[in-house]
C-alpha cells in the first residue's frame, strides 16, 4: 500500500534525522515511488524549511542561528567585499591587520603606514601569500577584478612577464609599483 505525501514527508524527515543526508535515489527505493515523487516531497519540506535540498538528495535543515552571521570583511581602502583571489593583508607594527581586496587598495593604504611590519598579496597565478616588498606586479592589465587600474601580484618577475603578454599591462617590483601608485592614482577607483 503507497503511503499518502503526508506520511510519505514524515518518514523522510525522520530517516534525516537517523542518517542527516539521504540522496534521491535511496528515498525512491525504500519508499518504492519515483525520484520525480521524491523531488516533490523534498521540495515541499524545502518549502517549510525542514530540509536543505543538495545536489542530488537532501539534508536536515540546520535551526536558524540565533545571532546574525558576521558581516564579511570589508577593504580598508575602498570598503568593498573581500574577494579571496586577490587579498593583501598589512601587518602593523602594533599588531593590528589591515585587509584590502586587491593590491591596487593594499598597496594605496600603505602609503597610509609606511612603517608596517609587513605586507603579503596573494599570487595572482597560484594564490598563495607573497611577501609584497619581494613580488612583481603587472599594473593595468586587461584583467580587472575590482580596482581600477587592476594591480596584480606575482611571487616571480617571469610570471609576471607571462601574464603580462597575454594580457597587457607594465610589469613593475614593489618600489616602482609603490611609485607609479603614488604619483597617478591618489584614490582607489573602483568599477563598481
Amino acid at each position: 500500500m503507497a503511503l499518502s505525501p503526508s506520511a510519505r514527508q514524515q518518514q523522510i524527515l525522520t530517516w534525516l534525522q537517523e542518517n542527516h543526508t539521504l540522496s534521491v535515489q535511496l528515498l525512491a527505493e525504500r519508499l518504492q515511488v519515483s525520484q520525480m515523487t521524491i523531488h516533490r516531497d523534498l521540495a515541499r519540506l524545502a518549502q517549510g524549511g525542514q530540509v536543505r535540498k543538495v545536489y542530488g538528495g537532501a539534508v536536515l535543515a540546520s535551526p536558524l542561528p540565533e545571532t546574525p552571521p558576521p558581516a564579511s570583511p570589508r577593504c580598508a581602502m575602498c570598503h568593498q567585499p573581500i574577494p579571496g583571489r586577490a587579498t593583501v593583508t598589512i601587518q602593523l607594527l602594533n599588531g593590528d591587520s589591515l585587509q584590502a581586496c586587491c593590491p591596487h587598495c593594499g598597496l594605496m593604504l600603505l602609503h597610509n603606514y609606511p612603517d608596517a611590519a609587513s605586507i603579503l598579496a596573494r599570487d595572482f597565478l597560484y594564490g598563495r601569500m607573497v611577501n609584497a616588498r619581494q613580488a612583481f606586479f603587472v599594473i593595468g592589465s586587461d584583467v580587472q577584478l575590482c580596482c581600477i587600474p587592476s594591480t596584480l601580484c606575482f611571487a616571480s618577475q617571469t610570471d609576471a612577464q607571462k601574464f603580462q603578454r597575454g594580457f597587457g599591462g607594465q610589469v613593475l617590483a614593489f618600489t616602482a609599483v609603490m611609485a607609479h601608485l603614488a604619483a597617478h592614482h591618489r584614490q582607489p577607483h573602483t568599477s563598481q
